[in-house]
């Protein structure tokens, strides 16, 4: 009983670091891949978690992550879809947290693997999913990653977000739950949801305006 006791006060320990520590005050061994930990080169490229938007390809994620994760292209109702490469459950520090990589493939490349698929599943409400073909995961690893996701099991507030990246340059809401922080010189985007999961988006600071400002922008009607 109370080896079962210790085990539970650590886990929640863990999910309640990120809320109380900043990159200053971290203790030795959480001191690596941590969220925050953006960084930007002479060109304006950013890195965070060992990938670089824009650059790294699926293979570099192997070798930083492994092999265990689900790659399909995830579509939802009446459009094209992605190609998505997904770690359920990754660390990240003292931080447990699902990881999606968001691959680049041209929409005729994505019908053509979903054309291809092993099978087709819904998965989270309307979305389709569809497996790969053993060819296409094959050429999937030389894919560059587009987009990477990070969605926390611990959940975030504005003053956490502003402790651990700083004042976001925009704070922007979207529809009645959903709350947007803006970091486009580091090509980040931080979502808050009051019903849901809190989701960082990173891409390539060159893509932010293409890639998360212009959706935003977008009306929902057309979306």
């Amino acid at each position: 009983m109370k080896t079962v006791l210790i085990v539970f006060a650590l886990v929640a320990l863990a999910l309640a670091l990120p809320l109380f520590w900043t990159p200053k005050t971290l203790p030795e061994g959480f001191d690596r891949n941590l969220p925050w930990q953006i960084t930007l080169d002479a060109s304006g490229n950013s890195e965070v978690f060992g990938l670089t938007p824009g650059k790294s390809r699926l293979s570099d994620a192997r070798a930083l992550f492994g092999d265990d994760f689900d790659l399909a292209v995830i579509a939802a109702a009446n459009q094209t879809g992605a190609l998505e490469v997904d770690y359920a459950q990754r660390s990240f520090g003292p931080l447990l947290a699902r990881l999606i990589l968001t691959l680049e493939a041209s929409p005729e490349a994505i019908e053509a693997m979903r054309g291809r698929a092993l099978r087709r599943e819904y998965k989270e409400g309307s979305n389709k999913k569809f497996t790969l073909d053993p060819d296409d995961r094959a050429r999937a690893e030389d894919a560059v990653i587009r987009a990477i996701s990070l969605i926390p099991s611990a959940r975030l507030d504005e003053e956490t977000i502003t402790r651990l990246f700083g004042v976001a340059a925009e704070t922007r809401p979207e529809g009645e739950t959903l709350t947007h922080y803006l970091y486009p010189e580091k090509g980040l985007d931080i979502v808050i949801d009051k019903k849901g999961r809190d989701i960082l988006q990173y891409v390539a600071p060159g893509d932010f305006a293409a890639r998360i400002r212009a959706p935003l922008e977008t009306p929902a009607s057309s979306k």
